[in-house]
């Protein structure tokens, strides 16, 4: 079984508070977009898992993978043994604000859930339900991409309220070498309490909303970032961000011709990695 696991990014990210939990209160647009890693399932006769990664140096023990640890704990819950080769073929960058790793983990729970269904009528193994569960226990971003479409998120990713009427748009990212911990990010926070929070459903509600809370610490700490952002913005772009934490800054253009001339103009710049895509309306795994 082969599956496309998408990247995303966060048109809106308010952070409010700590929580008890030691999570922190969010308000968040989450879009999915057309940039993807590449998961592959496999039988084998060994009973065990064999995992393989491509396209990205993961440090440390294998088992700290979100793969392993989606097919651990989903073994775990169901009882099932996943005697699979698993390969991952990774284009989404990490330490990025990108999503990749959760991407990864909701896409590995999808797929074991549907391979292990009991009958080839059933949606899954699981209900849906568990499923959202044991990807919440995963990390906070993880239930977002088991159904990815444009969201509106609440509490620490568990709240998820998909927006219909979200405006589709074109999208170039740059990763910049340096990559920032999400860990990091969190303990240099300023969090503020909001009352309201604006409804995107236009462009011109995104052109005039768009904001990442964490965008107040870490530009002055990583300067190259304000560069970035003022660089697709003079190519075009409508509105830029950085995603989510970091260390990816994304533009945001209206026309395709827009985002093909900038990604033209900013190639030849070796500013970083670029990428070139679009929002999705919804991603199915299989």
């Amino acid at each position: 079984m082969k599956i496309l696991t998408p990247a995303k990014i966060t048109p809106l990210l308010y952070i409010l508070r700590k929580r008890n939990d030691g999570f922190h209160e969010l308000f968040m647009n989450m879009v999915p977009v057309s940039l993807f890693d590449t998961l592959k399932f496999s039988h084998n006769n060994e009973d065990e898992l064999n995992f393989r990664i491509n396209g990205a140096t993961f440090y440390g023990d294998l088992e700290d993978n979100l793969v392993v640890k989606a097919i651990n704990l989903f073994q775990r819950v169901t009882g099932k043994k996943a005697n699979f080769d698993v390969f991952l073929d990774k284009h989404i960058p990490s330490g990025a604000g990108l999503g990749g790793g959760s991407s990864n983990a909701a896409g590995t729970l999808r797929a074991l859930n549907y391979i292990f269904r009991e009958t080839p009528e059933s949606e899954g193994l699981l209900s849906s339900k568990m499923l959202f569960e044991i990807a919440l226990e995963l990390g906070s971003d993880v239930p977002f991409f088991l159904n990815p479409s444009p969201c509106e998120i609440l509490g620490r990713g568990e709240r998820i309220f998909p927006l219909k009427e979200y405006p589709k748009f074109f999208v170039i990212i740059i990763k910049p070498t340096l990559s920032i911990s999400t860990s990091l990010a969190y303990k240099k926070c300023k969090p503020k309490e909001y009352i309201t929070f604006p409804k995107v459903r236009t462009f011109y509600d995104l052109k005039h909303h768009m904001k990442n809370q964490f965008e107040i610490t870490l530009l002055p700490d990583y300067p190259v970032l304000s560069k970035m952002k003022t660089l697709l913005l003079e190519n075009g772009a409508f509105g830029a961000l950085v995603s989510g934490s970091g260390s990816a800054v994304f533009g945001v253009f209206k026309e395709k011709k827009l985002q093909n001339q900038a990604l033209k103009n900013m190639s030849c710049l070796h500013i970083g990695k670029i990428y070139s895509c679009e929002t999705l309306s919804e991603h199915y795994y299989y």
